[in-house]
């Protein structure tokens, strides 16, 4: 879908370093996920796929948070003769339905390395482990410890563990990029992650959860309405995983967009989370955009990378 009349919102603007800074409790929360996770060993199991493909592809099965395995796929260009030389690593991630992801694997013709990942029980993981009960988002509301996506985000940094420990791939240039809930996924564990360098994030969930969760038809709202827990103690648990809260943190350049008229994931919960972050940063508004692709923004993104990505590490 191409979205006319969109307005250019953007910028680059750097706040003074200490003037945000998210609270003691959420950095020792994630301090303890990410120790918990890397003693967990990884037990990367890499498969080639022998499909009739103009590029390398490969399955990926990685040992998580509490041993959950989770799967991924590594998409590799063609080097031919050339000299070898470790490739730039997009890692992408699905949106909430758990399949559709926002960047495809061809797109490593490129000049990328390109890993989907599919978080614990979404898309080809769900084959390794299922959830059971509620909805991810409102599972064990009163236990941020328990919450679905503490293992969620604790999947793409062991997808970010993995890159890291390919010599083909750059471990100084990982960028995540991702639409809807890949969007949230990746602007919340590049504030968590330092090996992050870019990230990308198309129409993002899980933004702004309290202005979301009173914003008549967001997914949030919806969805906290439908399990009765659009309360104080669920908004408490959801901030350990709100974009809004981390945001401080994340200092990479950052691409965003929103859509006017999206209901889904407002395009006011989107705009609060760019005004808080501190780095190199623009936001791309489309006024009459639903929740949905954008071949404009998809475009963009390949410019933006090329520009703020691609060409050196930092």
């Amino acid at each position: 879908m191409r979205a006319r009349g969109f307005i250019w919102i953007a910028v680059s603007a750097l706040l003074a370093a200490g003037s945000l800074a998210a609270s003691p409790e959420v950095d020792a929360f994630w301090q303890a996920t990410r120790e918990e996770l890397a003693r967990e060993p990884m037990d990367a199991k890499v498969e080639a796929v022998p499909e009739a493909l103009p590029y390398r592809k490969f399955q990926v099965t990685l040992r998580s948070l509490e041993g959950v395995p989770v799967r991924a796929w590594l998409a590799l260009p063609v080097q031919g003769e050339a000299p070898g030389h470790p490739w730039p690593v997009i890692v992408s991630t699905p949106g909430y339905g758990g399949w559709q992801q926002g960047v495809m694997l061809g797109e490593c013709q490129r000049g990328y390395a390109i890993l989907q990942l599919f978080p614990r029980g979404q898309g080809d993981s769900e084959a390794l482990w299922r959830f059971e009960g509620k909805d991810k988002l409102t599972r064990d509301l009163d236990r941020p410890e328990k919450n679905y996506y503490r293992g969620a985000y604790a999947d793409v940094m062991r997808a970010i563990d993995f890159a890291a420990s390919r010599p083909d791939l750059d471990p100084r240039r990982i960028a995540l990029c991702g639409t809807s809930q890949g969007g949230g996924l990746s602007l919340a564990v590049a504030a968590l992650d330092p090996r992050v360098t870019a990230v990308v994030a198309h129409v993002p969930f899980l933004c702004d959860f309290r202005l979301a969760a009173r914003t008549p038809d967001s997914l949030v709202k919806s969805l906290l309405d439908r399990a009765g827990r659009n309360d104080e103690a669920a908004l408490r648990t959801l901030a350990y995983f709100d974009p809004l809260e981390l945001a401080p943190r994340l200092r990479v350049p950052v691409l965003m967009s929103a859509g006017g008229r999206d209901e889904t994931c407002p395009a006011a919960t989107i705009r609060s989370v760019h005004d808080r972050l501190p780095g190199k940063k623009a936001l791309k508004f489309y006024p009459n955009l639903p929740h949905t692709t954008c071949l404009d923004f998809y475009n963009l993104t390949w410019t933006w990378l090329d520009q703020n990505f691609r060409q050196s590490p930092p």
